[in-house]
Order: C-alpha cells, then structure tokens, then sequence
C-alpha cells in the first residue's frame, strides 16, 4: 500500500501515515532499524508499506520510502 507520512515524533518513536487509497490514518511505530532503513522521516514523505492489526486498530508495518507501482 502507498500513502504519505502526515506527522511523526521522533522523540516518541511513532506517527500516522495517510493511505494514498484513502480511508483513515494508520499508526505506524519505528523501531531503530526502521529509522535507519527510512532515512529521514518527514511529513509529505512517501512511503510504501503493509497494514496489519494492532490491538487498537490497523497498524502500518514495514515502511519503505516511495511508491510501489499500483497492479
């Protein structure tokens, strides 16, 4: 899935991305390698990613700067 990073808290670790299917926000979490995997997390950044449960909702796993090919 692609969408847009539309805030994160370095500070907290954590932020929500914006599908670019539309529908909610989705959480995501950063962990130390995701951040270095990232680079520099930003708002307006894309990302790709997958979404997975959480235990308070969709949760989005695995972000990875750009945009997949829709198909």
């Amino acid at each position: 899935m692609n969408g847009e990073i539309i805030w994160y808290s370095p500070a907290k670790g954590y932020g929500f991305v914006a599908p670019a299917e539309g529908g909610g926000d989705i959480v995501f979490h950063l962990d130390d390698a995701a951040r270095s995997a990232l680079g520099t997390v930003s708002r307006g950044m894309a990302v790709h990613f997958i979404v997975a449960a959480g235990p308070s909702g969709p949760v989005a796993r695995r972000l990875e700067p750009g945009h997949l090919p829709e198909g």
